[in-house]
């Protein structure tokens, strides 16, 4: 298995990551915020169908290095989204609205137990719009998968934003 992603289809993309964790501690650092800003962002997750998910990144607690300059105006950023799913330790799925814009994409995760111990994450991220959306969205989730494997191996070492655009120039050149 490579922890790369790979395009399903216009607009929907795939990841299978596979950590060592139980599904059950995978899950809490899906959905509880203080887990989740460790690798990913912060904000609040309801726990039903029809909730809110709130994802607030601050890439400072996560790197040492600035943001590149696209991101450069951006210290924290919210985006609102709806729960579609929640069956917890094994599928979470939501609606996520862009800040910046009118669109929404959806997110759907679901973890598997592979062993004792192990757990198999599958995400697919779709209705993304635009090749330079795309290629960040990759860069983005690999990151954030990179450093929640770290976390969950007991601490994290890679500066977020110097990964980031290491992905963004590979993911780059792997999308036709």
């Amino acid at each position: 298995m490579t922890d790369y992603g790979k395009l399903l289809g216009p607009g929907k993309l795939e990841f299978r990551r596979e950590f060592d964790a139980d599904i059950e501690k995978v899950w809490q650092f899906l959905v509880d915020p203080e887990k989740r800003k460790l690798w990913f962002c912060g904000g609040s997750t309801d726990d039903h169908v029809g909730g809110k998910m709130v994802l607030e990144f601050d890439h400072r607690r996560l790197s040492e290095s600035p943001p590149p300059e696209k991101y450069a105006d951006e210290e924290v950023v919210t985006h609102q989204c709806t729960i579609l799913e929640y069956s917890p330790p094994n599928r979470l799925a939501f609606s996520w609205g862009e800040s910046s814009t009118s669109e929404t994409s959806e997110v759907v995760i679901t973890l598997q137990e592979i062993g004792t111990g192990r757990a198999l994450l599958e995400l697919v991220h779709s209705d993304l719009t635009g090749r330079e959306i795309i290629v960040s969205v990759f860069a983005g989730w690999h990151g954030h998968f990179d450093l929640m494997a770290e976390v969950l191996a007991g601490g994290r070492q890679t500066d977020f934003w110097v990964r980031d655009q290491q992905l963004e120039a590979e993911y780059s050149e792997r999308i036709d």
